[in-house]
């Protein structure tokens, strides 16, 4: 059986999911991959890339979590809080993104690890997305995990044209129930045709 590591943020813990244990993500992933496979959601809401960040998520139970448990693969999908104003900086992004990705790297299972650059920040009338930025996202974060990738060999999945609108993401940052099944379906996918 393979271990599958969901390591992120809110949008992988399942915010604003009923339920988030049965319907988030993670949860829809092990259902479409079936019983091969054990996947588990280490998600932590807020949760940034950065060190220094102001909800660092090297710094939180779930990540050591993450790596005591010696994942097969490890679905890495962080960045979307990194787009804060307080929290962007550019190179210092880089930087401990490469960080977390050889700390999963360095484990003795030595795991599949696939980037996933996040969903995009919609520009909606409620309060939570206009603390993130959409331009940051998508002229920041989303390619800095594509180049580190790139110059790591790992696979990166890129979500930008899952959700066309935030007809999925009422809050224009969290998918509900039924965009959770849509990144499922798509990070499903992108996996069985690299196992």
């Amino acid at each position: 059986m393979k271990k599958v590591a969901c390591v992120g943020d809110s949008i992988t813990w399942g915010f604003t999911i009923l339920n988030p244990g049965k319907h988030g993500y993670p949860a829809v992933l092990q259902h479409l991959l079936g019983d091969e496979f054990e996947v588990r959601n280490f998600g932590y809401n807020d949760a940034a890339v950065r060190f220094d960040a102001d909800t660092p998520y090297v710094t939180k139970k779930v990540y050591k979590e993450s790596l005591d448990w010696n994942p097969d693969i490890v679905i890495l999908m962080l960045g979307t809080n990194d787009t804060k104003p307080w929290n962007w900086k550019p190179d210092v992004f880089r930087e401990d993104y490469t960080r977390l990705v050889d700390s999963y790297l360095g484990l003795p299972s030595h795991p599949q690890v696939v980037l996933v650059a996040p969903i995009r920040i919609f520009r909606v009338a409620f309060v939570p997305s206009l603390i993130l930025n959409p331009d940051v996202m998508e002229e920041g974060v989303r390619p800095a995990v594509r180049d580190i990738a790139a110059q790591k060999g790992l696979q990166l999945i890129d979500l930008y044209d899952l959700f066309d609108s935030s007809r999925y993401c009422r809050d224009g940052i969290h998918p509900q129930r039924h965009g959770a099944r849509m990144l499922a379906e798509a990070i499903s996918k992108e996996l069985k045709d690299s196992i």
